[in-house]
């Protein structure tokens, strides 16, 4: 067998298997590698600045449930989202008053870090934010709050 027989082989079994598989394949990278976060469907705690409050909805929590993000923004179309040049606006809760600090990085490959825009003074568990992903890919958000940390991975496409 010749070398460029045994690299059309090798080629056409790597994208032969691809294409059983259902990758899909960005820039070299492959949804099914990045190991997104499921949400947990549960009741949001109670909140005097959250008008009408879900019964249950879908949130990323800490291990101790102190901080808790809203997963609607993630969960459509199996936790894709496009990277934009608009913000992603993402509700929290996290233990009363304490400063949300929120940051993330991308997995996959090189990417400048995730931006958070997060007002000032909110002094109840409830805390706005927004998002900004300047990249496709798979990222890990991460979030602070007074003692407790969470942290969860989200797929952004192009």
């Amino acid at each position: 067998m010749t070398l460029f027989q045994r690299v059309f082989l090798v080629l056409f079994f790597v994208f032969g298997l691809a294409a059983c598989t259902g990758m899909q394949f960005v820039k070299g990278t492959s949804i099914n590698a990045c190991q997104l976060t499921e949400p947990l469907w549960i009741k949001p705690p109670e909140d005097s600045a959250v008008q009408d409050p879900p019964a249950y909805s879908h949130y990323f929590a800490s291990k101790d449930s102190s901080i808790l993000s809203s997963a609607s923004w993630a969960t459509e179309e199996e936790f894709r989202l496009n990277a934009a040049d608009e913000w992603i606006k993402v509700g929290w809760f996290r233990p009363a008053g304490a400063d949300l600090v929120i940051t993330g990085q991308r997995l996959d490959g090189e990417a400048p870090p995730m931006e958070s825009e997060v007002s000032c003074c909110y002094p109840t568990r409830f805390q706005a934010s927004g998002l900004y992903f300047p990249t496709e890919g798979c990222w890990e958000v991460t979030a602070r709050a007074a003692e407790s940390e969470l942290s969860f991975t989200v797929w952004i496409e192009p």
